[in-house]
């Protein structure tokens, strides 16, 4: 019984550590990694930050949250690749989509755009005008509706 009672009061220590390691803060335009601020620039040359701020959590890398004037809202890793770009109701720049899922919405979702996409090491998931939620592989092949 006492070894159990200790076991568990480590592991809430442990969770405990974990949780104050996690920090969110505010940061500027400046401190965000180069290849993020080269994508704002790139493709929201017209719109202003927000805000940004950068997660912190103990090990794993950072994340950084950029929130533009207009509402869109881009997510990067640690080095400053977008992981997310939800852009409300407009459609996300056609260039940061690989060709094969730009295809494949044009001829089987005709009249809609994407307005989030969000990669992974693994997959691609992408929201259409019309709420409708599409999961791709990596190599950009139509994989299924995601409910």
């Amino acid at each position: 019984m006492n070894k159990s009672i200790t076991s568990m009061m480590t592991a809430l220590f442990f969770m405990v550590v974990v949780m104050v390691q996690a920090q969110e803060k505010i940061i500027q335009f400046a401190q965000l990694p180069q290849p993020a601020q080269s994508f704002i620039k790139t493709y929201y040359p017209k719109t202003s930050v927000s805000h940004i701020t950068v997660e912190s959590e103990f090990l794993t890398e950072k994340e950084y949250k950029v929130v533009l004037t207009d509402g869109v809202k881009i997510e990067f890793d640690g080095k400053g690749s977008w992981t997310e770009v939800d852009a409300q109701l407009n459609p996300v720049p056609t260039s940061i989509v690989p060709a094969s899922i730009h295809a494949h919405i044009k001829k089987s979702f005709p009249n809609n755009n994407i307005v989030q996409i969000s990669k992974s090491p693994r997959l691609y998931e992408v929201e259409l005008t019309n709420g409708l939620d599409l999961e791709y592989n990596k190599k950009g092949e139509f994989v299924r509706i995601d409910d």
